[in-house]
């Protein structure tokens, strides 16, 4: 649905404008094709011109149509004084109008786009008489409208997501289209890069129909696509973030580059989803959103229930960021009826992580199994189809061998936490297990603990540090200051729990000063939180001292000079 539409350009055209004008015939049908090498409107939007004879009295019924972009058009007479225009009324966001000519003479019809920047093939006829009665007009047309450019494989281009720019009315994230001409099989990589955002990427069709999205496969919080174009559409690039926080913006950096990259299938986007739970599992991966495409499904082995494979983690497999090799397996879940997965190695400690559209996090499980075996044991929200990742713990790095991976039909006893690391610890004295149990910490308002980071502690496998819970009881409304300080590693905070659904306001780096944390925050909800003790480096661990003060103290302008541990 065209806004604002601005028609300035179709009076005084140049004699290079009036020699592209292509004849047709009242009762013709042409297929054409807006290109970027096309003139352009005011506003933007190119067109095609053509001319007709238009005989006074007759009724021209015209239609433009187009799968690529929101049709869009104009008649004018020889001299480009407009009569008539359109944009929805053929519906689906298609252009129709019935035209009488006030004269025998000729005339234009120009085929024009919606939007500025959009590109594509269209159909455009006219016919004699009223076959062609315009609808009423669309008020939405799916997966067209406000588009904020052009960018072309080879570009890297700079911009700013904003309150001003469209919203996406189900998650409340904002968004903005960028037109992508392809070629037949060209494959690219779209990378989407903030400081500001958790960056999330839509590869559509014209009509918004999505081929391929992704979260955090450029690494970190930004979003990477790599994609082959099947024909040469033209593609929409949506720009937008993860739907938590809401409302998220800020500057970017867009580019579009030829060939393919590699997609972090993992990922190392900062803890951000503070949705209690098992601090074990939550802490260690967060999936982005149900909306994460790594890659297509077809390309993964398959594994159905009541089947064993037998395989090899080796070098040539893929890596994650924290050392630790992995493999993809994909399968089917029975309607309403549990399934048990079984990892089980000799010779590696095996992780076992389950994804799915439907699921809220990765499940993860070290050693639920027998021993250092991983399992998980559970009914599925849908058949799916669900990704099984074989991987190892991280400590060891890169772990290789054998191992059995097997699904079977019905439920089996999945131990958890110490319990769990005990029987691993028993069975194989020489196992490091990255992620055992800790022990419980607590702290109260007005208190002071001293602490020790260690390679017991949770391992975050998604940016490869260590993570210590400590528990304390918040009262709704109240607000509190909480120091971590350490001279031993790059003090990082974040606070979880009832109404914390992540962002920067519950987390920090160096606002206490000299690489310390200070996080000042008010409690949402009366109930248990946690205060997680981390650090900005890798695997870094030392003592630290924890606080907790009543009410709010100013953030430290004294920066961070340390050198990384």
């Amino acid at each position: 649905m065209r806004v604002g539409y601005i028609l300035t350009a179709l009076v005084a055209l140049s004699p290079v404008a009036l020699s592209s004008q292509i004849p047709i015939r009242v009762g013709q049908t042409v297929v054409g094709r807006l290109v970027q090498t096309d003139q352009k409107f005011s506003d933007g939007s190119r067109y095609k011109m053509y001319g007709f004879v238009g005989n006074k009295g007759d009724t021209v019924a015209v239609d433009l149509t187009s799968d690529d972009f929101d049709a869009n058009i104009l008649v004018a007479d020889a001299s480009g004084n407009s009569l008539a225009r359109n944009d929805d009324g053929g519906g689906r966001c298609n252009a129709r109008l019935a035209f009488v000519p006030p004269a025998t003479g000729n005339y234009r019809v120009y085929a024009n786009s919606s939007a500025q920047a959009e590109l594509g093939e269209y159909r455009l006829m006219l016919a004699r008489g009223h076959s062609a009665t315009p609808l009423p007009a669309d008020t939405v047309c799916k997966g067209f409208g406000r588009v904020a450019g052009l960018i072309e494989v080879g570009q890297t281009i700079t911009g700013n997501l904003s309150s001003e720019d469209l919203e996406f009315l189900g998650d409340s994230t904002y968004f903005q289209r960028w037109i992508l001409p392809v070629k037949a099989n060209q494959a690219f990589t779209v990378d989407l890069l903030s400081d500001d955002f958790d960056a999330y990427l839509l590869l559509t069709r014209g009509r918004g129909d999505k081929l391929v999205d992704n979260d955090d496969g450029g690494g970190g919080c930004n979003a990477r696509i790599v994609y082959t174009a099947q024909d040469d559409h033209p593609l929409r690039v949506v720009v937008n973030t993860a739907s938590r926080p809401r409302r998220q913006t800020g500057k970017f950096t867009l580019r579009v580059s030829e060939g393919e990259s590699t997609v972090e299938t993992k990922g190392n986007c900062r803890f951000t989803n503070a949705a209690s739970g098992n601090s074990t599992q939550t802490m260690q991966q967060t999936t982005s959103t149900a909306r994460q495409i790594t890659g297509p499904l077809a390309a993964i082995p398959t594994i159905r229930v009541g089947e064993t494979i037998n395989g090899t983690i080796s070098a040539s497999d893929s890596l994650y960021p924290d050392n630790s090799y992995f493999k993809f397996y994909q399968f089917t879940a029975p309607a309403g009826r549990p399934v048990t997965i079984d990892l089980s190695s000799d010779d590696f400690d095996p992780v076992l992580i389950v994804r799915g559209e439907d699921l809220d996090n990765s499940i993860i499980n070290d050693d639920g199994g027998p021993g250092c075996y991983a399992r998980v044991s559970r009914t599925f929200p849908s058949t799916g189809p669900y990704r099984i990742l074989v991987n190892t713990t991280a400590s060891p790095e890169r772990q290789t061998g054998r191992f059995s991976l097997s699904i079977t039909d019905g439920s089996k006893p999945v131990q958890e936490g110490s319990a769990a690391t005990a029987d691993c610890q028993s069975s194989s004295s020489s196992s490091t297990p990255s992620h055992a149990a800790t022990p419980s910490h607590s702290i109260e308002v007005g208190q002071t603990q001293p602490g020790t980071l260690t390679r017991n502690d949770v391992l975050l496998t998604s940016d490869s540090t260590y993570a210590q819970p400590w528990t304390i009881q918040g009262r709704a409304g109240t607000t509190i200051t909480i120091d971590l300080e350490s001279d031993a590693f790059d003090s990082y905070l974040f606070l979880r729990g009832p109404g914390i659904s992540g962002g920067r306001d519950f987390q920090d780096d160096d606002s206490g000063g000299n690489c310390h944390a200070r996080l000042t925050a008010t409690f949402p909800q009366t109930g248990e939180y946690e205060i997680v003790v981390n650090t900005a480096d890798h695997y870094a661990t030392g003592a630290f001292s924890l606080s907790v003060t009543n009410g709010s103290k100013p953030k430290s302008v004294a920066r961070c000079a340390r050198n990384s541990q």
